[in-house]
C-alpha cells in the first residue's frame, strides 16, 4: 500500500507518508509476532489436532488449505492437509478397512470434496433441501461409501495423483473385491476425480478396470469465469505503475485456485474410462435463459460444468446453487438414479 501511495502521491508527501507507513509496518509486525506466538502456545500451528478439534476449527482450516494450502510449509506444514480417508470424523487408514467395515458392499462410491471444502460438506442434514448423499446411497442402494480429504490449494495434477495412489490402495485392501468403483467430485472435486483416473490409466492400475462412473457435481471441466477476472485484474493492475502494488494482492491465491483459470481439459486423443456424468447448476429457474447460461450457479457456467467437448451424460439445474450441488434432494435424485443402473 506504500508502494501505491509514494507511486502517486505529490512529492511533498513521501518523507511524511514514509514515516506513516512505517508505523503501519511496524504495526503488522507485532500482530504478526503475535499470531505466530499464538499459533506456537496453542498448537495449532505444529499439531494439527487442535484445529480439527470443532467444526468451525475443520472449516476454517479446509478453507486455509484452500487458499494458500500450496505454501503451508516449514513450521506450519502441519496445517496442509494431506490426501487421506475420512470415517465417521476420523482419519481412515486403508489398513483399518475390513475392520471398519465388517459387511462391506463390492460397490464402493468415494465422495470428494471441492475447494476449501472438506468431507463434512457432503453432510447437510435431512431438511427438504438438504441431504446426506452418503448415508442415503448406503441406504438406498447398499453401497460402502468412502469420504476424501485433501490439500485443495495444491495442484489438481498433484492431487490427482495422491489420489490414484490413494484408491490403488483401497483397491487392493478392501475386504472384497470391488466390482464397481464410482467417484463422486464436486467442483474442484470433480477435477481431481478426472486426474485421478488420467493418472490411474496411465499407470494401468488395477482400479481402473473395476471404474463404473465419474461423477462431476459444478465442475469447472474448462475453467472458471471467477479466477480468469482474478488473473485478468491482477494483470491489468500489473501493468500500471501507480497500482502494481495491489497486483501483488491477486498473487497469494494458491496454485489449486489459479488451475480453476483453464480447468482440465479434455484431450481430443483420449478416451475417459467408465461412463462419466456432468451436472451443472443454475440460479435462474430457466437454465435455458440468458442468465442461466452467463452466470450460471455464479461460480462455474453450465458450459464449463458440462463440457460438450468430452463423452458424457449432462443433466442441468435450475433454482439450485453451487454450494447446493452436494447436498441438494433433486441433484440426489439424479445421483441415484445413475448409481442405480
Amino acid at each position: 500500500m506504500s508502494r501505491t501511495h509514494r507511486a502517486i502521491a505529490p512529492p511533498a508527501l513521501p518523507d511524511f507518508s514514509g514515516f506513516v507507513y512505517g508505523c503501519v509496518n511496524a504495526g503488522v509486525t507485532i500482530a504478526g509476532a503475535v499470531a505466530d506466538l499464538a499459533l506456537t502456545a496453542t498448537g495449532i500451528g505444529q499439531h494439527y489436532r487442535p484445529l480439527q478439534a470443532t467444526m468451525t476449527g475443520r472449516r476454517v482450516g479446509a478453507a486455509l488449505n484452500g487458499a494458500i494450502g500450496d505454501s503451508l510449509t516449514g513450521r506450519y506444514a502441519a496445517l496442509a492437509t494431506p490426501m487421506r480417508l475420512r470415517h465417521k470424523g476420523i482419519d481412515l487408514p486403508t489398513t483399518a478397512l475390513a475392520e471398519r467395515w465388517p459387511d462391506p458392499s463390492r460397490h464402493v462410491i468415494v465422495m470428494i470434496h471441492g475447494l476449501a471444502e472438506n468431507e463434512e460438506w457432503w453432510q447437510g442434514g435431512d431438511a427438504d433441501d438438504r441431504t446426506d448423499f452418503g448415508r442415503c446411497l448406503t441406504e438406498d442402494l447398499g453401497a460402502s461409501v468412502l469420504y476424501v480429504r485433501y490439500n485443495s490449494g495444491r495442484q489438481v495434477t498433484d492431487n490427482g495423483r495422491e489420489l490414484a495412489e490413494l484408491l490403488a490402495d483401497v483397491f487392493d485392501h478392501w475386504p472384497v473385491p470391488v466390482e464397481r468403483l464410482s467417484l463422486v467430485g464436486h467442483s474442484m472435486g470433480g477435477l481431481v476425480a478426472r486426474s485421478a483416473v488420467r493418472h490411474a490409466d496411465a499407470g494401468d492400475s488395477a482400479w481402473v478396470a473395476a471404474l463404473g462412473e465419474v461423477i462431476c457435481l459444478g465442475t469447472p471441466h474448462r475453467g472458471s469465469p471467477v479466477e480468469r477476472t482474478a488473473e485478468f485484474v491482477g494483470r491489468t493492475l500489473g501493468s500500471f505503475h501507480q497500482s502494481a502494488p495491489l497486483a501483488t494482492l491477486f498473487t497469494l491465491r494458491s496454485a489449486g485456485i489459479k488451475d480453476l483459470r483453464h480447468g482440465l481439459l479434455h484431450d481430443p486423443g483420449t478416451t475417459s474410462p467408465g461412463r462419466q456424468l456432468f451436472v451443472a447448476a443454475t440460479l435462474a429457474r430457466d437454465p435455458g435463459s440468458w442468465p442461466g447460461r452467463v452466470f450460471g450457479d455464479l461460480l462455474v457456467t453450465p458450459a464449463s460444468a458440462t463440457d460438450p467437448a468430452q463423452q458424457a451424460d449432462r443433466h442441468t439445474f435450475g433454482g439450485i446453487g453451487h454450494a447446493a450441488l452436494l447436498r441438494h434432494s433433486r441433484v440426489y435424485a439424479e445421483l441415484r438414479r445413475w448409481l442405480s443402473d
